[in-house]
């Protein structure tokens, strides 16, 4: 069967119907472009069908045109080769990898050169004119002390106005230490990824709280990954660091986390904190950050909502767009309001039908910020207009008090 940690985009090439394959593992180095008979091929590979099996299939969805069995071999054996099969090829190779990447102690930049420039002095002109720009945007009628920011992790280009106003909002802070919480894309096995890496990026190297680190993996069990190999190529957490380090320097370590997915849990409970293994990981970076209150800042790296045709989605964004702006609006009430459950229930309401990949942070955020409120700086829509899609967004500074 095709490989449960693989990021399939439903796409055209060519005039034609196509799926896009992605690897974050990394085992793929370059995306690879399924369409034609691969497409029907590909669905019948299930782990349960034999490759006669599939012949049988495969000439019956034809009409009774005949499917050599070897064809159909080679093809299996191309895709297993490629790593695209859950086979014991991938998995050797992915032990692999997991096992050289474990031995590393820096996470290195993943997106330097692609998608901000690479040379220290380039990337400090190039965030400098992004917050500028937003210059005069700090929230008006928010006296409480800053807790927390929310920001997005769209490409910095697409979303530089909204980047802007979340950082011109937190220039004057000098925090000591920053939990930052971020969408863990490729994370699969687990509710979190902590890794105990200090993180690297063209403006110097970020130390990571170690201590902090191993009492979280410790308080949560199995809630968090076996495996940091999911910060590796993650962005989430890489966009916000550069921001950080632009205007706090070297003076700040980091608690660096990536959180999964609560959709399976939708119904069952109404918080995370309801959520066995996720309440104590929550109950103990709540203490954390009681320790050192005054000194600790919480950046949440997400975006909202995730419409259209790439992301799951018969129907074009345009068709959804209002629909998932509302959403979104009460999603960003209840984080405004600090109120957790409100947030969760918007979410089970809707089934998360518009995929909203921050909606874990931003859960786990609410846990860990008693009687906090927000205010909403800015929000948008980024349209992806080859594939009929787009992304929400978000600046949301979070104070103490009502």
């Amino acid at each position: 069967m095709m490989r449960l940690d693989l990021e399939i985009i439903p796409t055209s090439y060519q005039g034609e119907r196509a799926l896009l394959v992605r690897d974050f593992l990394g085992l793929i180095r370059d995306p690879v472009i399924l369409q034609g008979e691969a497409l029907g091929l590909v669905g019948l590979i299930d782990g349960k069908r034999s490759v006669r099996d599939i012949q049988v299939e495969l000439i019956r969805q034809q009409k009774g045109v005949l499917v050599d069995c070897d064809f159909i071999e080679k093809f299996v054996q191309e895709l297993d080769s490629a790593f695209l099969l859950q086979s014991h090829h991938y998995l050797e190779g992915k032990n692999r990898i997991l096992s050289e990447y474990g031995r590393l102690e820096v996470r290195a930049p993943s997106h330097a050169g692609v998608s901000y420039p690479a040379r220290a002095s380039d990337l400090k002109l190039y965030l400098e004119a992004i917050i500028k720009a937003a210059e005069g945007e700090e929230p008006e009628g928010s006296t409480g002390r800053v807790l927390g920011l929310v920001a997005p992790h769209i490409d910095l280009e697409s979303g530089k106005k909204v980047y802007g106003k979340a950082y011109g909002a937190i220039r004057r802070l000098n925090p000591r230490r920053i939990f930052l919480l971020g969408t863990g894309h490729s994370l699969d096995d687990g509710f979190y990824s902590l890794t105990e890496k200090d993180f690297e990026t063209p403006l110097g190297r970020v130390k990571t709280d170690r201590e902090a680190v191993r009492e979280l993996k410790r308080a949560a069990g199995t809630a968090v990954s076996a495996s940091d190999i999911s910060h590796r190529g993650e962005h989430s957490l890489e966009f916000q660091l550069i921001f950080l380090q632009h205007l706090f320097g070297p003076s700040f370590s980091i608690v660096p986390i990536l959180c999964g997915s609560f959709v399976p849990l939708l119904e069952r409970v109404s918080r995370p904190s309801e959520i066995a293994g996720v309440d104590s990981f929550l109950a103990a970076l709540r203490a954390l950050w009681e320790e050192q209150r005054s000194h600790t800042l919480v950046v949440a790296g997400v975006d909202f909502s995730h419409i259209g045709p790439k992301f799951g989605h018969r129907e074009r964004a345009s068709s959804l767009l209002l629909e998932a702006r509302k959403h979104d609006q009460s999603l960003l009430k209840a984080l405004g309001a600090g109120d957790v459950q409100a947030f969760w229930a918007e979410s089970r309401k809707v089934k998360d039908a518009y995929n909203v990949c921050g909606f874990p942070a931003l859960a786990s955020l609410l846990e860990i910020l008693p009687g906090v409120s927000g205010r909403c700086l800015d929000y948008e829509f980024w349209k992806d207009e080859p594939t009929q899609s787009a992304v929400s967004f978000a600046a949301v500074v979070l104070v103490a008090g009502r």
